[in-house]
């Protein structure tokens, strides 16, 4: 008889625990499948095309527009530099070269145009411009028609009378748009000297 107690009370645990492992079974595999069907159907989320990715949320440096009156006018020089001489004992009287301005540059008015002339042993002098030479004015032509403003392709002579600079004398010149970097020239007026010379 207790042989009997025995053999059923094994064969009531190996079926229990039979039927725990079958139970944990279908609740296993009930979670890891989608039931088929309409109601079963994970409904699935799409991004909108426009959202942007967290690792280019900077947004992009505002393109700046150019305005006339705050841009650059990056002058540069477009040849040499010359010495005029109405008597060469005496040294220059006059300087005159000629400006341009780089491609995407915008028009100078050449009326608010600033030359600063100077020498080792002369004190600066401001220039501003007028219609005619002087040591205190200086003209702005192009094509031997009188100018008042420059744009990119333009070549602008400027030309200014200055008291006898001699031999050997360094001469600086610097060119102050309104606007942006001025343009310094520094030249040597040379040993022999005739009515026209180029400043080395």
């Amino acid at each position: 008889m207790g042989c009997i107690k025995m053999s059923t009370s094994t064969l009531f645990i190996k079926t229990f625990c039979v039927s725990l492992v079958l139970v944990s079974l279908v609740i296993i595999v009930g979670c890891t499948t989608t039931p088929s069907g309409s109601i079963g159907t994970i409904p699935e989320t799409s991004l909108p095309s426009t959202m942007v990715s967290p690792l280019s949320s900077v947004s992009p440096a505002p393109v700046l527009t150019a305005n006339p009156e705050h841009s650059a006018a990056n002058i540069t020089l477009t040849g040499n530099v010359y010495g005029l001489s109405t008597y060469p004992v005496t040294g220059i009287d006059t300087i005159t070269f000629s400006i341009g301005l780089a491609p995407q540059s915008s028009a100078v008015d050449l009326t608010r145009l600033e030359i600063v002339f100077s020498t080792p042993v002369a004190a600066p002098v401001i220039l501003t411009q007028g219609t005619r030479e002087s040591t205190s004015t200086f003209t702005t032509t192009m094509g031997n028609y009188a100018v008042t403003s420059i744009s990119p392709g333009d070549e602008v002579e400027i030309t200014f009378r200055v008291t006898g600079v001699p031999a050997g004398t360094n001469v600086n010149i610097e060119v102050r748009p309104p606007v942006g970097a001025a343009l310094p020239i520094s030249r040597t007026v040379p040993a022999v000297i005739s009515s026209m010379i180029v400043l080395q």
